[in-house]
């Protein structure tokens, strides 16, 4: 499966791309500016020990995705989905994004105006097919690639068959099980959550995620 991720200079695309380029799907890594995609390249392949990764402008790398993860922190979310729109078009979206800020080890929830950055993409990009998923994991989890990663991720999305494309994609990451969430329009209660989630792990100072029980 060819993957681009967009924004993916932080740890959460590089872990992700690494995780993904080392189970051998293509991966191609989006920046605003060449430099740093080409440097982020160069990690993704040190960190996976090798694979198929190219790096390009954002604008370049789209056109081929299957998928493509927006790993953009909460600010340029917005104006990165309304330029790459058109080129989104037909394409599966992943939001992973919360919106959220710490300040002195207190998490702060950014309400966003759209009840969710994954909705407030499908806004901006109003052809993509635009799912949310992998929000409850710390992102400095996916970069040691040979840890295995506890935990449910929540899967949000309207169309359904973009829905499992990513959940089936979740689902070889080691350890983490999707879980169908419904609707879009469920996204915001999973992205606040996480605030929840962090400041548990802030006050009992550990790493935890959460199991959904009852599944067979």
């Amino acid at each position: 499966m060819n993957i681009t991720f967009i924004g993916g200079t932080g740890p959460a695309g590089i872990g992700l791309a690494a995780r993904f380029a080392k189970a051998g799907h293509k991966i191609s890594v989006g920046s605003r500016k060449i430099e740093r995609a080409e440097n982020t390249r160069d990690q993704v392949l040190a960190l996976a020990g090798g694979g198929d990764v190219t790096a390009g402008v954002n604008q370049d790398v789209v056109g081929s995705a299957d998928v493509v993860f927006f790993t953009v922190p909460p600010e340029g979310l917005r104006p990165t989905a309304k330029s790459l729109g058109p080129q989104l078009a037909g394409k599966v979206v992943v939001s992973l994004t919360n919106p959220l800020s710490v300040v002195k080890r207190k998490v702060v929830y950014d309400y966003p105006e759209e009840r969710s950055l994954a909705e407030a993409v499908q806004i901006n990009a109003p052809e993509a097919k635009v799912v949310g998923a992998l929000h409850e994991i710390r992102v400095s989890d996916f970069a040691e690639i040979e840890r295995r990663i506890e935990g449910d991720t929540i899967i949000t999305g309207d169309d359904e068959d973009a829905k499992k494309v990513v959940m089936d994609l979740v689902g070889e990451i080691d350890g983490i099980r999707p879980v169908d969430g419904g609707p879009l329009s469920n996204t915001g209660f999973v992205e606040g959550f996480v605030a929840v989630l962090i400041s548990i792990n802030f006050k009992y100072k550990i790493g935890s995620s959460y199991r959904i029980t009852g599944i067979r």
